[in-house]
């Protein structure tokens, strides 16, 4: 093994530990919250992106539409999301938080970003500086693979 595959294989197992560490809490909220974990993901892509199609909300979960589908009718059914006609095709539906929602997932958020930025806090500015950088690379890279797809 190169010594760029060996740094990539750190890099990733050493990711893969950071992020099992801290889902936990996050399990805890979406349990708390009596939502499954593909509908607690769907809140807060709604949130990101409100307006979106169910085939959006779909890819972004990481779903089949038909399962989404069912997310979001169960998630209409709580009265967290509600959905639209979209005012130029008819034929498509947009998904938009409900106030409830909107609430609702502005909490989770917040929750994560505060969960987030404690962890951050390990490190000093220099650090802080360089992984600003490194994670705006590591999404250009998701944009890059995204638009090959």
């Amino acid at each position: 093994m190169g010594e760029r595959e060996e740094l990539l294989e750190a890099a990733t197992d050493a990711m893969v530990v950071f992020l099992r560490r801290s889902v936990p809490r996050t399990a805890e909220t979406v349990a708390s919250l009596g939502l499954t974990l593909h509908q607690f993901r769907a809140l807060v892509i709604l949130y990101a992106e409100d307006g979106c199609t169910t085939t959006d909300l779909a890819d972004a979960v990481g779903v089949h539409p038909s399962v989404a589908t069912g997310i979001v009718q169960r998630m209409v059914q709580r009265g967290l999301f509600e959905r639209h006609e979209d005012p130029v095709d008819r034929r498509i539906r947009r998904l938009t938080l409900t106030a409830t929602g909107r609430e609702l997932a502005g909490e989770v958020v917040g929750d994560a970003r505060a969960q987030r930025r404690r962890q951050l806090e390990a490190l000093d500015d220099a650090q802080l500086g360089q992984a600003r950088e490194l994670l705006d690379a590591m999404l250009a890279g998701l944009d890059t693979a995204r638009a090959e797809v």
